[in-house]
């Protein structure tokens, strides 16, 4: 989940934006372009495979819920939000089946010195197994100005202090509708399906 320089300013423009072109095409819909996407079943198993190594939560991620969703509208808008005129993005760039899930991973993620750090050290699939957390490493991935990287520190406490498969079930739950139960992404304002604003249990959208 790492990033750099000129393309984590992009990435991050890109993410905070992605959501409500999500949200409109799934409400509105977009207009046929061609043959319809090939549909492509999810790899990743779930639950304890979709926490990161960084600790963020992949079942969050607007990419990985496209992909397993098959949402070919939603892969459709985050073309239109983020590829642009750049002639060597393509939706493959985008399908994400989670960090450590074992298919697909998206652009953005598949060199991530986070990951490749964890998978260098034994014992350690995440920063909350390592004896050097917390690292410089971490500390500046969770201060890059990325609104979701921000929570990557304490949620690797709270691993640390619930424990992998507690956590996770909290996560699960914190990151769906209040009201319906969908999965909501880490940049939604409301469910798409119901319309029922996020919960307070997320990180806010907009600073204090």
């Amino acid at each position: 989940m790492a990033c750099f320089n000129k393309e984590c300013t992009t990435r991050r423009k890109f993410v905070e934006q992605l959501a409500g072109a999500a949200a409109a095409t799934a409400l509105a819909g977009l207009p046929q372009v061609g043959a319809a996407w090939p549909q492509t079943p999810g790899k990743a198993k779930g639950g304890e495979n979709l926490v990161a190594a960084c600790g963020l939560y992949c079942g969050a991620c607007p990419m990985y819920l496209a992909t397993t969703q098959n949402s070919d509208e939603k892969l459709k808008a985050m073309l239109q939000q983020f590829g642009g005129g750049q002639s060597n993005f393509n939706r493959e760039d985008l399908l994400c089946e989670g960090c450590l899930g074992g298919g697909k991973l998206a652009s953005f993620c598949r060199k991530c010195n986070l990951r490749e750090c964890a998978a260098g050290k034994p014992n350690v699939t995440r920063c909350s197994d390592c004896p050097d957390f917390p690292c410089s490493k971490i500390a500046n991935f969770n201060n890059d100005g990325m609104r979701h990287h921000s929570e990557a520190l304490e949620n690797l406490r709270q691993i640390k202090q619930m424990g992998m498969k507690k956590w996770t079930e909290h996560e699960e739950d914190r990151w769906r509708c209040p009201q319906c139960k969908t999965n909501l992404s880490w940049y939604d304002e409301k469910c798409s399906k119901c319309g029922e604003k996020r919960s307070d249990r997320l990180f806010p959208l907009k600073k204090a």
